[in-house]
């Protein structure tokens, strides 16, 4: 059927009798043609797969460096609350996280806020890689008042407060929300409220609706692992790459993922579980109680005895979908039938993991809380989806269908109606009999109103009023390509039958909002165990990669340490066959600094970059690729890699390196790990040496206080330029390491190559020392360069080494 109000051309079975509502105020009945071909009836609208974008309104508000944010999702009605944090300017790295966590449609903020945290906001917004995918919108200071705010958060309504309380007690439920001494936050929550009041309208295309909320939840990012994101891209947690066609190119949803860590893990079962897995890479912890209860369940499905159980969980979590946005649309009556379907099968499976996991609770705390829900009332909305709605026959008719015997009623107004389809099938034959020979097809059609009315396609184009007019029809109107008529049959019709369909769709319409009334009473439940079961999901996912490449369980302290024997890159070995395991120790006694160097494609990056994916596989709850691995807590990933585009950032490569190495120097702690590749080298030999030891000497500066450092180097004399004291010593070998000292704060690492005929063969395996040579000339000609070429650049090499 036609959604805009005319009739399709698909074929209805008359003798089925079946009838289909088009829209809000048409009721297709019988359809008739004078040589019927038959056709499957297609419902396009049974798509249980869709998925709709959602899109985000986040309010921010930052006054003396702290941070409070409410995020608005406008399909589903989920509001969320940030717990106010320090955020440090200029960089403002906490907004930065909680941004690319919620990845907002717009920012809303006022012009008196915090200049570096709006400078910071308009970096994002105004970059070329944003594509006018998020908006920056200032309000009136107005709209963050203090006291207007708390007003319109008492105004709240919420579906999970408790029902027929006074006044008072919903200001005692409000407050156990909503922590009001956090300014920022209530600043923050109600400005979004006011915004969403005064432009409803505009966001929804609902003249007469109000915004609704059918959840609030409060989200923490103090236990956040701080990571920017020329680290994320340069570690390659992520990946994003554009549409090749200029046409599609920053169209939201035409970027697709590629060789990064979120697409190794990107295969969970569930669509809310793939998003969850993007909020847990964008959100490490340093909570080693949350990582240890993770690094469980990993535990318990990678032993091939879980093997069964994990099978059936993944195939109900198959059937796991955001409620929220389906009750949204039932709450609106503007819900599909597959949709209904898609809610009861949500209910049925979580329901069913909630069981499956009592069995095996006792082995693991995080699927113990999941056995322990009560999911009681869960299975009652099951079962009274189930005994109340037809699912057969509402997928057919595209609309909710009540079952028979739910209601006597509504049987005896169904059965009236259904001994009267012969009746219109039979006017609808008469009537195309009736009419001229030129017209192949009639529908018999009700609308409110008018009633009964004979549908006909026009016959031609640019009709005239003479031309449509028809012997014993009354001409109604036209819609599109249909002309309603109202005949001799029509009348009898309204006469006999009058307003029986209406009548039954609108008492269909009073049950399926009775209904929706007892959902949204356990709404909060529901959302909980689904939350839930999303992470059950991404932490299953992460079980089976752990499993098909041999991760091991890192242990997690919190001293200051990190300790990796025989590490691996994880997305080098998801790509290639053969890599070679290389072991780190960051401690107090074996030095908190490495230097690295050696050779070019000795393989210096991805000896640092390894590290870096270890310690953040560790931070967000997985196995890492290793032998044996003891990892402390970390509070901030830095690095200054080679990720991100000087023409896409406006800069030039070497101010991109600045800015990364400035953001490492101000934001790094004790407690962190700082990742340096060849930091210097964009600008002239001396300047770029002087720079590198500067910022080395500014972190052995502080002692006990220096974070995790890998720095590598083709500055082979970077030794003179460091300061040389009893905290600064270095790790001798008496035949490889000219430095000759000693030190558990520093210590010097080399890529050396063997040699064979004269050749270099890489063996990509660190040993103490120092590199003699970075041998330019023989991976210059191993890469393609001509060997007269070569030959020359040796000839000057001599000469300069003369001079």
């Amino acid at each position: 059927m036609s959604e805009n109000g005319g009739t399709s051309t698909s074929n209805l079975n008359t003798d089925e009798g079946t009838s289909t509502r088009t829209n809000e105020n048409h009721f297709v009945i019988s359809k008739c043609k004078r040589n019927p071909v038959v056709t499957p009836l297609i419902n396009g609208n049974d798509n249980e797969d869709e998925l709709e974008d959602e899109e985000r309104l986040l309010t921010v508000c930052c006054r003396s460096g702290r941070l409070g944010a409410a995020c608005y999702t406008l399909q589903t009605g989920e509001l969320l609350i940030l717990e106010e944090i320090i955020d440090r300017s200029p960089e403002h790295q906490i907004f930065l996280s909680l941004f690319n966590q919620i990845e907002p449609v717009k920012i809303i903020m006022d012009g008196k806020s915090q200049g570096t945290l709006i400078n910071a906001v308009k970096k994002i917004v105004l970059t070329d890689t944003n594509d006018g995918k998020c908006k920056l919108i200032f309000v009136s200071a107005k709209d963050y008042n203090f006291e207007a705010c708390k007003r319109r958060i008492y105004s709240l309504c919420l579906p999970n407060e408790p029902p027929h309380c006074s006044d008072e007690e919903r200001l005692v439920f409000l407050r156990t929300v909503v922590d009001f001494a956090q300014t920022q936050t209530v600043h923050a929550l109600g400005a979004m409220l006011r915004y969403l009041d005064l432009n409803w309208s505009n966001l929804s295309l609902n003249l007469h609706g109000k915004p609704e909320f059918l959840s609030l939840k409060r989200i923490s990012l103090h236990d956040i692992v701080s990571i920017d994101e020329d680290t994320y891209r340069g570690l390659q947690i992520f990946s994003s790459m554009s549409h090749p066609s200029g046409f599609k190119k920053g169209v939201q949803g035409s970027n697709k993922e590629g060789l990064s860590l979120f697409q190794l893990f990107s295969k969970c079962s569930s669509k809310v579980g793939h998003r969850r897995m993007r909020q847990l890479l964008r959100h490490p912890t340093n909570d080693i109680e949350t990582l240890k209860r993770r690094q469980d369940v990993i535990a318990y499905f990678v032993r091939p005895q879980s093997d069964t159980i994990m099978r059936n969980i993944c195939a109900s979590l198959r059937f796991i979908k955001n409620v929220n946005g389906i009750l949204a649309k039932i709450k609106a009556l503007s819900a599909k039938a597959y949709q209904w379907k898609s809610l009861y099968n949500a209910l049925y499976n979580v329901v069913l993991i909630c069981e499956m996991c009592e069995s095996v609770g006792q082995d693991c705390e995080y699927l113990e809380q999941l056995a322990n829900y009560d999911t009681n009332k869960l299975y009652e909305m099951a079962l009274y989806m189930n005994r109340i709605i037809d699912f057969d026959l509402s997928k057919s008719e595209g609309k909710f269908t009540v079952k028979a015997g739910v209601d006597p009623d509504l049987d005896i107004k169904k059965q009236t109606m259904a001994s009267l389809h012969g009746l219109m099938s039979e006017t609808a034959k008469v009537e195309l009999e009736r009419l001229p020979t030129f017209i192949e097809e009639c529908t018999m059609l009700y609308m409110p109103h008018l009633g009964y009315l004979l549908g006909v396609k026009a016959w031609k184009d640019k009709l005239t009023m003479e031309e449509k007019e028809l012997p014993d029809m009354k001409f109604m109107f036209q819609n599109n390509d249909y002309i309603h008529y109202k005949s001799k049959g029509c009348e009898e019709l309204d006469v006999m039958i009058g307003d029986t369909y209406p009548e039954i769709v609108a008492h269909e319409t009073r049950i399926m909002m009775r209904l929706t009334s007892i959902l949204l009473e356990n709404l909060h439940t529901l959302a909980t165990v689904i939350d839930k079961c999303a992470e059950l999901d991404c932490l299953i996912t992460i079980s089976k990669v752990c499993k098909e490449y041999n991760y091991i369980r890192p242990t997690l302290t919190a001293d200051k340490v990190i300790d990796i024997k025989q590490g691996k890159h994880p997305l080098y070995l998801a790509s290639c066959d053969n890599f070679v395991p290389n072991d780190v120790t960051c401690s107090r006694e074996e030095g908190y600094a490495k230097v690295l160097t050696g050779p070019n494609s000795s393989g210096k990056s991805v000896y640092m970059k390894q590290i870096g994916l270890i310690a953040f596989l560790a931070h967000v709850g997985s196995w890492v690729p290793a032998a044996a691995a003891r990892l402390g807590a970390l509070r901030r990933l830095h690095s200054r890699l080679r990720c991100a585009e000087p023409v896409a950032a406006h800069m030039s490569a070497f101010l991109v390196d600045l800015r990364q190495m400035s953001l490492a120097l101000q934001e790094s702690t004790s407690d962190s790990l700082i990742i340096i590749d060849e930091f210097g080298k964009g600008t002239s030999e001396t300047d770029g040496l002087a720079l590198l030891a500067a910022c080395l000497n500014t972190y052995l500066f502080r002692e006990e206080n220096c974070p995790h450092l890998l720095l590598s180097t083709h500055f082979l004399n970077l030794k003179e330029f460091i300061v040389d004291s009893p905290i600064v010593k270095f790790l001798t070998d008496a035949e490889l390491n000219p430095w000759g000292h000693s030190s558990r704060m520093s210590c010097a690492q080399r890529f050396e190559p063997v040699w064979h005929a004269g050749e270099p063969v890489f063996v990509f395996r660190a040993a103490p020392g120092v590199a003699r040579t970075s041998l330019a000339l023989r991976v210059a000609a191993h890469s393609g360069i001509d060997s007269h070429v070569v030959g020359r650049a040796a000839h000057v090499l001599d000469a300069m080494k003369v001079a």
